[in-house]
């Protein structure tokens, strides 16, 4: 396993550094996505689709997965019901092929196949190779600062989960998902800091990969912002507030806890789980 300050050697790939830039959300729409009827309450994870035109989120409460469309219409048909409950993050494999969901209160990563709508298998963080190295951040029994968020690295096809707080930590895990590869726990000093927050208050509820950058978005839920972080270079790139009005009291999202990137078309996909919304962003590049 690579030390918890340098990136895995496994299929590691040379690239020039990143150049800073500087960029800002644009709101485009927002979606009200609540469906009492289908249990869709409490929105706390989001993934896209290889093609960009569907969905999937998963809400806390309710022992189903949902997909729908982006501009936040819940295909019935598409969604199923599944064995577990306590879901708060999903990821798509590249290829469409499988959902990966994550369950905070085991701290478990649950392989769903798509065509058959059934678990496949799922995999404890315990169970895994090297767990002993970060074992001292998960409590046993867990406390309620686990796992929260997942994406699928599609360059290399790693999967990277997010811990909640105390400490907030990104696990990246090999595509199998038996090896724990690499760590890093997210400080001040790599710049996840917040001008309203004291450093152990700050969590991270959700990520994305951004395969155009090589980089991972990740959301806070107190913060209500986005930070880019760089894995190689071990930084934040930027942090963006989740602004949904201006004015002299702008607005934010409220308790965002899912988050996809279509980087195409930079289309930032957030869902509030206080409100249940679906927010779709357009990410300038202003530099």
């Amino acid at each position: 396993m690579a030390d918890k300050n340098e990136p895995s050697p496994e299929n590691h790939q040379e690239r020039v550094p990143m150049k800073m830039t500087s960029m800002r959300l644009e709101l485009l729409s927002r979606h009200r996505i609540r469906d009492p009827g289908l249990g869709l309450n409490e929105p706390s994870g989001l993934t896209l689709n290889r093609d960009g035109s569907a969905l999937y989120t998963v809400s806390d409460d309710t022992k189903a997965i949902f997909r729908l469309d982006v501009q936040g219409t819940v295909s019935v048909s598409d969604s199923f019901f599944i064995g577990l409950d306590n879901l708060e993050g999903i990821a798509i494999r590249r290829d469409d092929s499988e959902l990966l969901v994550v369950q905070e209160e085991s701290n478990s990563v649950v392989v769903v196949d798509l065509n058959s709508r059934k678990e496949r298998y799922r995999r404890p963080l315990s169970a895994m190779t090297n767990f002993d190295t970060i074992a001292h951040h998960f409590p046993d029994p867990p406390d309620n600062n686990g796992l929260e968020g997942i994406t699928v690295n599609t360059r290399n096809n790693h999967v990277v989960v997010v811990k909640e707080c105390q400490p907030g930590l990104l696990i990246e895990l090999d595509s199998s998902l038996t090896t724990i590869l690499s760590t890093r726990v997210l400080q001040p000093s790599q710049g996840f800091i917040h001008p309203e927050l004291e450093a152990e208050k700050l969590d991270f509820s959700g990520l994305s990969y951004d395969s155009s950058s090589d980089s991972y978005w990740i959301v806070s839920d107190k913060g209500r912002c986005l930070f880019q972080y760089d894995w190689t270079g071990d930084t934040v790139l930027q942090r963006l507030d989740l602004t949904i009005s201006s004015g002299d009291k702008p607005k934010r999202i409220r308790k965002p806890e899912g988050i996809a990137f279509d980087p195409g078309r930079k289309r930032m996909y957030v869902v509030s789980d206080r409100d249940a919304d679906l927010y779709v962003f357009e990410l300038h590049d202003d530099c």
